[in-house]
């Protein structure tokens, strides 16, 4: 991305107007500078920047600052804000979406599809929604690990939060016990309950060791995020003015990372309450699916007695899947004695399946003989194995390819081995009339 010009004239980043207020919702402001800018081509990939914002597509955009800025570029861990500007001379034109606001030194850079002029003065409004969500997450995010910091081994080493819906993390030292990750969500729910003031104060002399190395601690601002006595942290982001605000705090599982590190899942707020829900109708419905009542520890049980009956019947079909092979075998040996070839098909059959047989003919076989053995059905993978006599599988794989589109494998001497992406409409038909023929 192109940087932009000097410019004394707009506001930097630690004191916008989203940073001052974070409940401020629309802004009357002037554009100060505005270049055209064409994003990098992507090649046809999906990317997307973390925390869930898109990345810039093909065509033109246009990098323009303001004199001060409504809505929040992305930093400190918090998303991009989502929003519209609009000139406020026509404002009977449609409202130009903005989805990208990017930091650049002590700059706030909004990527815009349409040009302003330098001058011209617009309004700005905030997806207010998306902004009350990142700020729930962000704060609820603080607390916790300001409750974690008090024990030992337990501070933050890194955090993300998750795209709209999902659930964020904290990384840590160590796995926290049950018992301790129960104490910290209470703990953490208790100082929402007393409403904790949560204020902002920028100290000329800021000490921070996090601060991104394009940015000016000396032209810039630092913020210390506190809240009530039991925190003060620097953090460039937006924040709720009090504790009640985070609604709730929900821990969720443990993942271990690099080591003896863990991940801890977590999620605040609205965000959580929908997990929440979604969890109980979840729950709700698979255990009517199961048969079962309600409860978490019915629905358990029933599902883990489901496994063990899934479990039980593929332990049966492996057993008759072999008995059935004993049989087949006797009659590829039949078919070999008599000097012809041999097709083994089963659509349900598996490796285990294939090589039953094939221990079982191989006495026969070594008088000669070609046995082609196949699993799967139409618009579904399947395996191929072929053995016999050297020069025999080596001649017949070259006329299999040219009938069985997607078959991939390889092996040496007696025995080919492949896998077949996706049987085709009639091609097991035809690999069996090539064996047969």
């Amino acid at each position: 991305m192109p940087l932009l010009a000097p410019n004394s004239r707009s506001r930097v980043v630690g004191d916008l107007a989203c940073q001052r207020d974070s409940y401020l919702r629309t802004l009357d402001s002037e554009v100060t500078s505005c270049i055209e800018w064409s994003p990098p081509k992507t090649n046809g990939s999906k990317n997307s920047s973390k925390n869930g914002t898109p990345a810039p597509g093909p065509g033109k955009l246009y990098l323009i600052e303001f004199m001060d800025s409504v809505l929040f570029p992305e930093g400190g861990g918090q998303p991009t804000d989502h929003g519209t500007i609009i000139p406020i001379s026509s404002p009977s034109v449609e409202p130009i979406a903005v989805n990208s606001i990017q930091r650049q030194g002590l700059r706030c850079v909004y990527q815009s599809p349409q040009p302003l002029d330098p001058g011209t003065r617009v309004r700005q409004e905030i997806d207010f929604r998306r902004r009350w969500d990142h700020m729930q997450q962000h704060t609820g995010q603080h607390l916790l690990s300001a409750i974690m910091d008090k024990y030992d081994n337990l501070e933050s080493v890194g955090w993300g939060m998750g795209a709209e819906g999902d659930i964020n993390y904290i990384d840590l030292p160590r796995k926290p016990t049950d018992e301790e990750m129960q104490t910290i969500q209470e703990k953490c729910n208790e100082a929402i309950r007393n409403n904790l003031s949560i204020t902002v104060e920028t100290p000329d002399d800021a000490k921070s060791d996090s601060l991104p190395e394009d940015y000016d601690k000396e032209g810039g601002v630092v913020r210390i995020i506190k809240i009530g006595d039991i925190d003060a942290n620097p953090c460039c982001g937006t924040h709720l003015q009090q504790t009640s605000h985070i609604g709730l705090i929900l821990l969720h599982h443990t993942q271990s990372i690099r080591g003896t590190n863990c991940r801890m899942y977590f999620s605040a707020g609205d965000r959580a309450i929908k997990l929440a829900s979604s969890s109980i109708r979840s729950l709700r419905s698979i255990g009517g699916t199961l048969s079962s009542g309600m409860g978490t520890e019915e629905v358990l049980g029933a599902a883990k007695k489901m496994s063990d009956n899934l479990t039980e019947s593929r332990r049966k079909e492996a057993k008759l899947l072999l008995e059935i092979a004993k049989y087949e075998a006797e009659r590829v040996k039949a078919d070999l004695k008599s000097g012809k070839k041999a097709w083994v098909y089963r659509s349900s059959g598996n490796l285990d399946y294939i090589n039953s047989i094939c221990f079982e003919v191989k006495d026969v076989l070594k008088d000669g003989g070609l046995i082609v053995l196949a699993t799967g059905e139409k618009k579904t993978s399947g395996q191929v194995v072929i053995v016999g006599e050297k020069r025999a599988v080596e001649e017949f794989v070259e006329k299999m390819k040219g009938v069985v589109s997607g078959v991939k494998g390889g092996g040496k001497g007696e025995r080919w081995q492949g896998k077949v992406i996706e049987w085709q409409k009639g091609e097991i038909e035809v690999l069996k009339n090539l064996v047969e023929s």
